[in-house]
């Protein structure tokens, strides 16, 4: 393109994130100049379009054309310039995309949509808070610099989103932030979520103000989750009609990249989870008490993505050739049914016992879309709100003096709503932590008291109907029967004769 009309294309090599500086000129006079990161379809598109836009005399594929030349210059020099020997890197200076956290940068990607040769494209845009108070919105790219000289590789990287995908955080608000609004009040905004929560769901009286403080820590948390090891998940259990279906519709509304599922497969789960992250929703999930392979398969995404670092593993390929492929779970998830969950599963979960609401309840009836406005205006606050506060989340997920009388799988699934709580309670939402304590410890005991009735009841089950069969089993046969159907359960019971 050198030559045409007088226009020639200078460019800079790329900084680290590999973004490009390209000036473009007609007889020495600058036209153009921007940053742009090559790579990137979406990013390319830009440039091209707001490039040949200032300059007529620009044919769009011809700049496409000249910046791929460019890209393929720079990666056969990079070639060249690699070491012979392999630099090994931690494990820790990888990230997911959609939200991460460091003590440099706090950043989260959104999903936004541009026109493009007049047809909607969607592209990722990530916004970055600095420790230093900076922030910037840049095109997702494979890494950060960071001020000690390392660098912060972002990993898996997703496609381009759907072009129909609403984004979560408004642009009017995307744009106030990044123009200097200040970050919102801490204690207002829960205090608006705990509004949502009451005005729409009819909750146990006695345990109202606990159960509605889970549910709206949890929402935070959903946002902030990347600074822990491992997250609660939620178990919504209560008869039919109890809420368990219009809460998840009030959570949907409000927490991190929400995933509603009821009826999705395995793989397609966990590639989802993968490629763009976010919350789980799976209402009616009676069907992973099932036997079946394919619900096994979900079953063990689910108790993987408990702990950072969990994955569901699959093999994949045709016939001739298989290859291991790994897929990152990791992240919040809440689970909805009225049978009750795998007692492996239930062990990750913080127990909601839902009720059905009176004959005379308003709640129910109300339109959960009637004011769109209030949900917004929630979504981009805990968006501000969870890059603003970045070295607080990690230094809340290490606070182990929030968590009285517990210990083992209680602590972990308790710790990080009771810290958000203490937190929160710091910001000026008062009681707040002592409430939340002792709602957590009769959580806990509530769940003790219900363990021994349900093996009574399945070894009961188990008697009778080795009975109905015409058997008169010992008791090794019924333990050995009474585990073909809840291993976990009697893991640790052995048939031994008391002393005495």
């Amino acid at each position: 393109m050198d030559g045409d009309d007088g226009l020639e294309i200078k460019w800079d090599p790329p900084n680290r994130n590999g973004v490009f500086r390209v000036r473009i000129r007609r007889n020495g006079e600058l036209l153009h100049a921007d940053e742009v990161c090559i790579s990137r379809q979406s990013a390319r598109r830009t440039f091209i379009r707001n490039a040949c836009g200032k300059i007529h005399a620009l044919k769009p594929e011809d700049l496409e054309a000249k910046l791929l030349r460019i890209l393929d210059q720079q990666e056969r020099a990079a070639r060249k310039a690699q070491p012979s020997e392999p630099i090994e890197i931690e494990v820790s200076r990888i990230v997911r995309p959609e939200r991460f956290i460091s003590s440099d940068v706090s950043g989260l990607t959104v999903a936004t949509v541009t026109m493009d040769a007049g047809k909607p494209v969607g592209r990722w845009a990530m916004y970055l808070r600095w420790s230093d108070g900076t922030r910037k919105c840049m095109d997702l790219c494979e890494s950060l610099d960071l001020a000690d000289g390392s660098r912060l590789w972002i990993q898996p990287q997703p496609g381009e989103p759907e072009g129909a995908r609403e984004p979560q955080w408004s642009a009017r608000s995307r744009k106030a932030w990044q123009a200097g609004e200040a970050a919102p009040d801490a204690a207002e905004l829960l205090r608006r979520i705990f509004e949502r929560i009451a005005y729409y769901l009819d909750l146990p009286t006695e345990y109202a103000k606990g159960i509605a403080g889970t549910l709206g820590l949890w929402t935070v948390f959903t946002y902030v989750h990347a600074a822990w090891d491992s997250v609660p998940y939620l178990y919504f259990g209560g008869p039919a009609g109890s809420g368990k279906s219009r809460t998840f519709e009030v959570l949907r509304r409000m927490v991190f990249r929400p995933l509603s599922s009821s009826s999705m497969t395995g793989p397609a789960l966990f590639r989802t989870l993968h490629n763009l992250g976010g919350t789980l929703l799976m209402d009616e999930a009676e069907r992973l008490r099932s036997t079946s392979p394919e619900v096994g398969e979900l079953l063990s995404m689910l108790l993987a993505g408990y702990q950072r670092g969990g994955r569901a593993t699959r093999l994949e390929g045709d016939s001739t050739e298989y290859r291991t492929r790994e897929f990152d779970v990791f992240g919040p998830k809440a689970l909805a049914c009225i049978a009750g969950l795998p007692p492996a599963l239930m062990s990750r979960c913080i127990p909601v016992t839902m009720f059905r609401a009176g004959p005379g309840s308003v709640k129910p009836r109300r339109r959960l879309d009637e004011d769109p406005a209030k949900w917004s205006g929630i979504r981009d606050e805990l968006h501000i709100l969870c890059l603003e506060h970045g070295p607080a989340w990690l230094e809340l997920s290490r606070r182990d003096d929030v968590c009285p009388e517990m210990t083992g799988r209680h602590y972990e699934l308790w710790q990080p709503l009771l810290a958000l709580a203490s937190w929160f309670e710091e910001q000026g939402a008062g009681g707040l932590l002592n409430l939340m304590q002792e709602h957590a410890l009769l959580t806990i005991e509530s769940v003790r008291d219900d363990e021994t009735p349900d093996v009574d009841v399945l070894l009961l089950r188990t008697l009778a109907g080795l009975a109905l069969e015409g058997y008169e089993p010992t008791p090794t046969e019924v333990l050995s029967r009474a585990r073909e159907e809840e291993a976990d359960s009697f893991i640790r019971w052995t048939m031994r004769p008391r002393g005495g």
